[in-house]
C-alpha cells in the first residue's frame, strides 16, 4: 500500500478506474474528482468526524473549481500528518 493510500485510508485498488462510474461510494475526499458529495455544512463535519477523528480542522475555503463549488478543508494530526479533503457543495451552495 503506498504511502498516500495509507493517509487516506485508500484499499488496493486499480487507481486508472477508481470511481469512474460517479459513484458516492467511492469517494474520499482526496481531490475534486473524488470530492465527498454532501447536502450541508453539518454533513461535512459528520463525514470528518467519522473518517478522521484523529485531525484538527485548520484553514478552510470556498474554492470554485471547472464551474463547481467545493468546501477544502485542511487538516492535521497531532503526529504532524496532513490531509485535505474536499467537499462537493453544489447540491446546496448557492441554491435559491
Amino acid at each position: 500500500m503506498r504511502f498516500l493510500d495509507r493517509i487516506f485510508g485508500r484499499r488496493d485498488r486499480d487507481d486508472s478506474t477508481a470511481n469512474r462510474d460517479g459513484s458516492e461510494a467511492n469517494r474520499d475526499g482526496s481531490s475534486e474528482e473524488l470530492a465527498v458529495i454532501v447536502n450541508s455544512i453539518p454533513e461535512e463535519y459528520a463525514w470528518m468526524k467519522r473518517h478522521c477523528p484523529e485531525y484538527q480542522l485548520d484553514p478552510q475555503s470556498l474554492q470554485k473549481i471547472d464551474g463547481k463549488h467545493y468546501d477544502v478543508m485542511k487538516l492535521s494530526s497531532a503526529r504532524g500528518e496532513e490531509r485535505t479533503v474536499y467537499f462537493d457543495i453544489s447540491k446546496f451552495f448557492g441554491a435559491r
